[in-house]
């Protein structure tokens, strides 16, 4: 018996990897956990890659037309490599 648990908690301590996704932040790369993220979990991935940004900032998306749009914080959007994203301050208007 003992054998088996040794083996299950073996298991258990290596869950496979899950995938990375590699996007830009800011025109830096990013690593994210998954191929889905809310706008939150993205910037707090780029804060923690070191990128001056925090919580509060505005997060948006390039979409094919060049256009950004907005993700929200608790958005979740399917992302994929090379995928760009800008962060801005709140108040910036540009």
């Amino acid at each position: 018996m003992s054998m088996t648990s040794s083996n299950e908690a073996a298991a258990e301590a290596a869950p496979p990897r899950p995938h990375t996704v590699t996007v830009t932040v800011n025109g830096r790369p990013v690593v994210l956990p998954d191929r889905e993220a809310t706008g939150l979990e993205i910037k707090r991935a780029a804060i923690a890659e070191g990128l001056p940004i925090d919580e509060g900032f505005q997060l948006s998306v390039q979409r094919g037309n060049g256009r950004y749009e907005v993700v929200d914080d608790n958005e979740t959007i399917r992302v994929h490599a090379h995928q760009e994203f800008l962060a801005v301050p709140p108040d910036d208007n540009s």
